[in-house]
């Protein structure tokens, strides 16, 4: 099992961001205490539901939980290490931004049982930072990655976006060599989506917003595969690129359909399988922390609707898209061994098309990936398969 713990504070929220989370000047290290507190009795409350399951990795996300002090990263890292136990080592990741704070904790941090960082870096242009509307600067960056590497953390995780306004092949270039002068371990590469309901969207709407066109976007995500494959990394999935031995085991959970369970504010479980519940169960708790915390401190659920009960077909399409998503792709045989049939048997039609289409790659043994046109159109491949049953659906 993974468990993942949310910290909704950040200092500044970006224009294009969607996550639960709440803006905060400085963090009150009382709010700090009470929210800990909560994640706690959460976790007390909720790790019946995981019992006998052995940790395989802990995320800290956000939000952004090195605005936390040393000594709760620390309380919560032991406490999740009591709840569940391990069979070897547990990767440990904790989601860091660029500033002087988070970098002078970096030490404190590894101590506090840590042993990955994800360094949001988005870009190291100073124009594209300030039109994604992020706090840092490229300076404090590049310190911070240095401050990590002097830390003594197994592994740096190095977040980038792309397709971002104003940015130019020629900047993102730039970008990809600064990253790789600090030789990350791991690299995620994410296309700017604007996200309903952010400030990003209302600009958008009012034609504020310039973005790269399609075939832009499409022309930077070619140039980051062909530059960091030669550089020695692999796209196992879709944004995420690594050094060998370097996948993230927890971000594989979710591609994978493995147990997670979510704590805080936002955070989404899912529950593993029972006799009741083959395909499993997704539950999402309140985003607001206040309300998130009423529950939990009267020890009642966090959670913001009933749970949901994975269906046969829910669960068929998730697992070819998400399976899609990795460079691995479908296991044919996996699928089978799960849901009774191959996957041709519930998407015959779908799957013929987009091989037609090239779009899809089929092996003799039935197992699937997306072509390298079929990376650059995957949405559009996965339409097929989610909210479909399939011909044969229950």
């Amino acid at each position: 099992m993974g468990v993942y713990i949310h910290i909704p504070f950040c200092e500044r929220v970006c224009p294009y961001c969607d996550f639960a989370v709440v803006g905060v000047r400085r963090l009150d290290p009382a709010r700090e205490d009470r929210y800990a507190a909560g994640l706690l009795r959460e976790l007390a409350l909720r790790r019946s539901a995981f019992a006998g399951r052995r940790l395989a990795s802990l995320y800290l996300g956000g939000g952004t939980p090195s605005l936390c002090r040393p000594e709760t990263i620390a309380r919560l890292v032991a406490a999740v290490r009591e709840a569940f136990a391990a069979d070897g080592p547990v990767e440990t990741t904790l989601e860091v931004n660029p500033s002087t704070v988070e970098r002078q904790r970096l030490p404190d941090f590894a101590r506090a049982g840590v042993n990955r960082v994800s360094l949001g870096v988005q870009s190291f242009d100073d124009g594209v930072l300030r039109r994604l509307g992020r706090a840092h600067r490229a300076s404090e960056a590049r310190t911070t990655l240095r401050a990590c590497r002097d830390s003594g953390f197994d592994a740096l995780a190095v977040d980038l976006i792309f397709a971002a306004p104003g940015q130019s092949r020629a900047l993102l270039a730039r970008d990809l060599d600064e990253a790789l002068e600090f030789a990350p371990e791991h690299l995620s590469t994410y296309e700017l989506s604007v996200e309903a309901g952010t400030p990003f969207a209302t600009a958008a709407s009012r034609g504020q917003l310039a973005l790269p066109e399609e075939d832009e976007a499409v022309a930077q995500c070619e140039q980051i595969v062909q530059r960091l494959e030669a550089a020695g990394y692999e796209r196992y999935e879709l944004s995420n690129h690594a050094r060998p031995g370097f996948q993230a085991v927890h971000n594989r959970r979710y591609w994978e359909r493995r147990p997670v369970l979510g704590l805080g504010a936002g955070a989404f479980s899912t529950d593993p399988v029972t006799s009741e519940t083959p395909f499993g169960v997704r539950r999402s708790n309140l985003r607001a922390p206040e309300a998130y915390l009423a529950r939990v401190e009267t020890d009642r659920s966090a959670e913001a609707a009933p749970p949901e009960i994975l269906a046969a077909a829910t669960a068929r399409g998730e697992a070819l898209f998400l399976a899609l998503r990795t460079r691995r792709g479908v296991d044919s045989a996996a699928f089978e061994a799960e849901f009774g049939r191959p996957p041709r048997g519930f998407f015959g039609a779908e799957i013929e098309l987009l091989v037609g289409q090239g779009l899809l790659q089929e092996r003799v043994s039935g197992d699937l990936s997306l072509s390298a046109r079929g990376c650059l159109l995957a949405d559009s491949v996965f339409a097929h398969f989610v909210g479909s049953s399939g011909a044969c659906g229950d």
